[in-house]
């Protein structure tokens, strides 16, 4: 089998594994964000900004053009959910960062989801649990590696 059969392989079991673990959400997550009338590219601007970063590198992120990513960001801003600073050096550029507001909102949702994964994976017996949480710390890793970020700590703050 090549490399990219089992890329996609590997790919299509992450989605069977993403889509058994949101039957056991229970309401908790939709609410919210319903609630907070955000989109999913809002969403994940908001994901991206929980550290700090100039409007191109959120732009450059979300693949998305600048003015794009300017108007994302306005709407943010008008919402309370994240505010827009002067950068340092080029006073030209913008960076964007979570408000108390924005980053309340995004720990509820994160708490959410991780309440929805860890009612799937209670499910699970403990050998197999033990040995996936071996393997998706290898993974986590190497990936926050290969991104250049080096392993971080979790939006929970679970390690």
């Amino acid at each position: 089998m090549s490399q990219s059969s089992r890329t996609q392989q590997l790919g299509e079991l992450v989605l069977r594994l993403m889509a058994e673990m949101h039957r056991f959400d229970d309401g908790r997550t939709l609410p919210i964000l319903y609630a907070s009338k955000l989109t999913t590219p809002q969403l994940a601007v908001m994901e991206f900004v929980r550290t700090p970063c100039t409007v191109s590198a959120a732009a450059e992120h979300a693949r998305l053009s600048r003015p794009a990513m300017s108007q994302l960001v306005d709407k943010l801003v008008r919402k309370g959910l994240i505010r827009r600073d002067l950068g340092g050096e080029d006073r030209r550029e913008r960076r964007v960062a979570l408000t108390k507001e924005g980053a309340t909102l995004l720990r509820r949702i994160t708490e959410a989801r991780a309440a929805r994964f860890a009612a799937s994976l209670a499910t699970l017996p403990p050998s197999l649990s033990t040995r996936l949480s071996m393997v998706l710390r290898e993974v986590v890793d190497t990936l926050a590696q290969r991104d250049g970020r080096g392993a971080r700590q979790s939006p929970t703050g679970a390690r």
